[in-house]
């Protein structure tokens, strides 16, 4: 019997070809998700917002302020945009649609939203059939930062139903393949994992190789650059001290679990907000990983730790062991025609705190 799931890089491919989905190339299509190309059409902003659902988002732009920008121009830090997604959408009617922003975006502080016609709510398509035009609102909050046309900065999955993992069919996946795996890449079973809700808790690592602290330089990173720029000339490496670490409010860290996450073939995973009541900070800003994370080839991987963007609330001391995050996995409808570590990717090789593709690589 077909299950419902969230759609593989295979059937993305058919939207693309049977006409859903126009003006989206090959490259942009990933095991489970498509990479959301920017257009040539910008607008600097008073104001971020959200559209009724009766509302276009191109019939909002006088009421917030909208100017053109001139993308030889940075955006500027602290100022909202708004940058239209390129391509032409018109989903079926049993298809849905949740985006999040590309684990490069994250991981700069790039603040980054989409909104979508009739959508009154961010990060989402929802129909039936939705059509119509996307956009990104976006906000570099630590430095000034240039897009460019063609260039994507968050990415969609599609869904044709719900797909979230029950828990008989978690601890069956742990039984088969392993989920996540400790700092000497032993599986934890079921009984020694965290669950809150239909997610798992994740723990911070703290001590060697911590992470990095933004240092907010005025310096432009242009997000077309990879592998270019110097890492300190944007972010500090953080020393601990006596085991423990005060993160301070609104900084910006790039930081580490101690659990090694796996995506089997058949499940792709999302970070989940934190719940209040077990801190006043955001622990990820991108957050959604491929089927086939951590799995290498056939499972011999055993999982990879997962690279967090830390921004607390308030002044917080932190240690090792605690609580830093959630993670949900979801079925995938099939299984994936290409998986995350077989495919081409940036972050296959991350063993610590890594940060974005733009910089050049700290690790041995």
């Amino acid at each position: 019997m077909s299950r419902t799931g969230v759609l593989p890089k295979q059937m993305l491919r058919e939207l693309c070809q049977t006409g859903y989905i126009e003006g989206i190339d090959e490259k942009y299509l990933n095991p489970a998700s498509i990479d959301l190309p920017l257009s040539d059409e910008a607008y600097r902003l008073e104001s971020i917002f959200l559209p009724f659902s009766t509302e276009t988002v191109r019939s909002i732009l006088p009421l917030v302020g909208a100017t053109k920008h001139n993308f030889e121009n940075p955006l500027e830090v602290g100022v909202p945009y708004l940058l239209r997604i390129a391509g032409t959408w018109n989903l079926p009617s049993v298809v849905y649609g949740y985006a999040n922003p590309k684990s490069s975006t994250g991981r700069l502080g790039f603040f980054c939203r989409l909104v979508a016609d009739k959508v009154p709510m961010y990060e989402a398509l929802v129909g039936p059939g939705w059509k119509g035009e996307m956009w990104i609102l976006a906000r570099p909050d630590y430095f000034p930062v240039k897009v460019a046309p063609g260039l994507a900065v968050s990415q969609m999955r599609l869904f044709d139903g719900k797909s979230f993992l029950d828990d008989l069919h978690t601890e069956l996946a742990i039984r088969q393949t392993g989920l996540l795996y400790d700092k000497n890449r032993m599986k934890l079973l079921y009984r020694e994992t965290h669950r809150h809700a239909d997610a798992f808790l994740l723990t911070l690592h703290v001590g060697e190789d911590t992470g990095w602290e933004c240092n907010e330089p005025s310096k432009i990173l242009d997000m077309s650059q990879k592998d270019f720029y110097d890492p300190e000339d944007f972010f500090e490496p953080i020393q601990v001290k006596n085991e423990k670490l005060i993160l301070r409010k609104g900084r910006f860290y790039i930081l580490t679990t101690n659990e090694r996450v796996m995506v089997p073939p058949d499940l792709s995973a999302e970070l989940r907000a934190i719940e209040p009541r077990l801190g006043e900070f955001r622990s990820h800003a991108a957050g959604y990983i491929d089927p086939g994370w951590g799995y290498g080839k056939s499972g011999e991987a055993r999982g990879r730790p997962i690279t967090l963007e830390v921004i607390p609330h308030e002044n917080m001391l932190v240690r090792d062991g605690q609580t830093i995050a959630r993670i949900r996995y979801e079925q995938m409808k099939e299984v994936p025609e290409t998986l995350y570590d077989t495919a081409k990717s940036n972050y296959t090789d991350q063993q610590a705190a890594r940060l974005s593709k733009h910089f050049t690589s700290t690790e041995d």
